[in-house]
């Protein structure tokens, strides 16, 4: 008997022994959608500094790894790079890769590489099939329907995206995580030339970005992705054919194509696009019912108050396109690439009219219509360098040159020119996890020699260089993941005028996501973020006196910069809780973003001093001013599967945000966009798909000093698919409809919302081939 219980307790004791060795072993397979074994596939836990590639069985294996969760980073070269969490319990893994699936989807403007389910911070993907039926004619456009981003628009030529009530100088857009350097921040009518017809796929940053990006992504960022420097070696020949057709309401005719191909470790890479679209078609009057009411009680003539129907010098005129090489080894990539984009579009407000009697232009009230001309040449230089230096994993460089004009034309004249020699380097350089840190560090130089030509030239001619010095690192115990990071920022402008003005700024966040089960995570998101005045913040019609203001056409005002202003400092809180599964992904944010020394536009009345004569009365005059300010407000969104029948999927889903901005003394700070909610609901049935959405949102009656009402709207949007799969390639057929109910529709935050509504009813039309 003795002996019977000594040999019962070893036995155990081994058996526990055997059962913790399994524990430390987490294997298990790659599968596809489809069920198939995903051969050759590496397999990262950074957290461990791990690695390992999937056998022809998709078998993967780490040693040495207690029980618990873990996030599989995992790089299917050109088919995607996705992280998946898992939770090791000693048994064998089945993990099925969705390389379509953007909660899963590595957000490469982040150099640390997460997903949007592992980071505190917020953030979305828009790519694939909804990417190519969401495409606008301008980036603004394409992004207008994301939970917590609005659209700004300025006529169809610009559009630029707002993120929780911000937008130009607080909100960056950038191409492949480099700026555009352009002149898109000096105006909301200049055109953000990042082109969403070449995009493979755009991510929106929500809330303070500034640690990787400066305080120019103080209230968010969008990094607009493409392929002109390929990252991995194309299989034989590959690309891809778009061709977009819109009818009467748009008059839109798109078309681009993409190519590339590889020889040894060479590969090369050949895109372009023509966009043109009419002048828009809308419901009613150019002019909104509370400005024509405004013109009407003063007793003055709208300048579009007989125009309707059609939204006069509305119609744009695009092409470009780009070329681009790299070398691809195991150690990494080096590449190059050249892009050339033209764009011509009109500014709404300054059209001219047709006498129908004398079928001649007539021009309204002595204005001629007015039209932006652009051309932007730039050099793109990108690299990284696998596995470097001993306990570091990758060292990344982007540096950019750009060659940026454009002309303001007014009938036949050159108004204004302006003009953007500029060039950035980036560096990241990302550690290895160091006694479970993982981190990177980075710098970015930039230096940009911004000058306007002209008699309506209010920007002086300036040079501004720009240095960040940037830290982030990340920690990950138990089911808890905190981020912590610092960014110091100088610059410097330099101006003939005013001479050398120097600038620091300091940013600091700390960011946690508990992970409460498989399901359900909670994250919360603290900032302290700065912001360095602008160029036009700072200088516009600065040193002129009031006789010899310039105005600004485009907004129709008097901008007046102030010299004496110090940098905003934002401090900002995000909570949330996420839900994510199979068949439902969920999230709730609210957001409380305190901004000291807040940097806006106020109105001034001025009169002219009595026998004072001056050629600008009929424009407002604002004057760049700081107070203390506070943007609050939620989002919320829950798409669901309620039901999966053989090839049929029924999809649904609802979202709504809110952003109320305020300074201290009560008063609403302009152009914030209204309330919104919205629901869509969607069959999949085989290669088709449908998706039915409708947007409410609400009128706009919280108002700044001076600024009109904008009635709400109901958005109603169809959209219809189909895939027709090839051997060897793919064809999507799309058919789009927007504004169905055809409803006229003013953005609150756009400088032209009385003036310029969105389209009516418009159906657009097109396929998307890809080899």
């Amino acid at each position: 008997m003795k002996y019977s219980a000594i040999a019962l307790l070893l036995s155990a004791a081994l058996s526990q022994q055997a059962q913790a060795a399994d524990n430390s072993t987490l294997s298990g397979t790659l599968l596809d959608n489809d069920g198939n074994p995903l051969a050759n596939i590496e397999v990262f836990i950074s957290s461990h500094n791990q690695s390992t590639t999937t056998d022809e069985n998709g078998h993967f294996e780490f040693t040495d790894l207690e029980t618990g969760r873990y996030v599989l980073d995992i790089k299917g070269g050109k088919q995607g790079h996705i992280n998946k969490a898992v939770q090791h319990t000693g048994e064998s893994l089945t993990v099925t890769v969705d390389y379509s699936d953007t909660q899963t989807l590595v957000i490469t403007g982040n150099p640390l590489e997460h997903t949007i389910l592992e980071m505190a911070a917020p953030a979305v993907i828009v790519s694939g099939d909804e990417l190519t039926q969401k495409r606008g004619i301008n980036i603004g456009e394409t992004l207008g329907e994301v939970p917590g981003v609005n659209l700004s628009s300025f006529g169809a030529g610009a559009g630029r995206p707002v993120i929780r009530g911000q937008q130009g100088n607080r909100v960056t857009v950038l191409s492949n995580n480099s700026t555009t350097q352009d002149a898109s921040n000096a105006s909301p009518d200049h055109w953000i030339s990042a082109e969403p017809l070449l995009a493979k796929r755009v991510e929106i940053l929500k809330g303070p970005a500034t640690l990787l990006y400066g305080g120019g992504a103080v209230g968010g960022a969008v990094n607009v992705v493409d392929n002109r420097i390929p990252t991995e070696l194309p299989d034989g020949i590959e690309g891809g054919v778009e061709i977009r057709m819109g009818d009467s309401a748009t008059g839109e005719r798109s078309t681009v194509g993409t190519f590339s191909t590889a020889n040894g470790g060479l590969a090369f890479n050949i895109d372009a696009f023509k966009s043109e679209t009419d002048k828009l078609k809308i419901p009613g009057f150019a002019e909104s019912y509370y400005l024509r009411e405004q013109e009407e009680a003063e007793g003055e003539a709208g300048h579009d108050e007989e125009a309707s129907g059609i939204l006069e010098n509305s119609d744009t005129d695009s092409e470009g396109g780009s070329v681009g090489f790299s070398y691809i080894t195991d150690a990494g990539y080096w590449g190059v690439s050249y892009s050339d984009y033209k764009r011509n579009y009109g500014l709404p407000g300054h059209a001219e009219h047709h006498d129908e009697e004398e079928g001649t232009p007539e021009e309204e009230h002595g204005e001629e219509a007015v039209r932006l001309d652009l051309h932007k040449k730039r050099w793109d230089m990108k690299g990284r360098w696998n596995t470097p230096f001993d306990g570091f994993k990758s060292l990344n460089l982007h540096f950019a040159s750009t060659d940026y004009q454009h002309q303001e034309i007014e009938g036949a004249e050159i108004g204004t020119t302006f003009l953007n020699d500029a060039q950035e380097t980036r560096l990241e350089l990302v550690h290895d996890a160091w006694s479970g840190w993982q981190g990177a560090f980075g710098l970015q130089y930039s230096d940009s020699d911004f000058v306007t030509l002209g008699d309506e030239a209010y920007i002086p001619a300036s040079n501004t260089e720009k240095l960040g010095l940037f830290w982030l690192e990340e920690y990950e115990v138990g089911n808890w993941h905190t981020e912590l990071g610092a960014r110091y920022d100088k610059q410097t402008i330099t101006t003939d005028l005013f001479g050398q003005r120097d600038d620091n700024a300091f940013s600091f966040a700390f960011g946690s996501l508990l992970h409460i089960d498989e399901h359900w995570t909670l994250p919360i998101n603290i900032t302290r973020a700065q912001r360095i005045a602008t160029v036009e913040e700072l200088y516009s019609n600065a040193g002129n006196d009031e006789a010899n203001y310039v105005p600004h056409l485009a907004t129709a005002s008097i901008e007046v910069g102030n010299p004496n202003l110090g940098k905003e400092t934002a401090n900002n809180i995000d909570i949330g809780i996420r839900y994510n599964s199979d068949t439902v992904s969920a999230s709730v944010a609210v957001f409380h973003n305190r901004i000291n020394d807040y940097i806006f536009l106020a109105h001034q009345e001025h009169e002219p001093a009595p026998g004072e004569v001056h050629d600008h009365e009929e424009f407002p005059v604002f004057e760049y001013q700081q107070a203390d300010a506070t943007f609050e407000g939620a989002e919320a969104e829950i798409n669901w599967t309620l039901a999966t029948d053989g090839l049929a999927i029924v999809r649904t889903g609802l979202f709504g945000d809110y952003t109320v901005a305020k300074l201290d003394d009560g008063s609403y700070l302009p152009r914030i966009p209204a309330k919104r909610f919205g629901g869509s609901i969607g069959l999949d049935y085989d290669m088709f798909t449908s998706n039915l959405t409708a947007i409410k949102v609400f009128d706009q009656d919280r108002l700044a000093e001076d600024e009109l009402p904008t009635d709400g709207y109901t958005l109603i949007n169809l959209d219809l698919g189909y895939n027709v799969f090839f051997d060897d390639s793919e064809l999507f057929l799309f058919l789009r409809g927007q504004n169905m109910t055809d409803a006229e529709i003013r953005d609150h935050a756009s400088f032209l919302k009385d003036r310029a509504p969105r389209a009516g009813r418009s159906l657009t039309a097109g396929f998307r081939w890809t080899f």
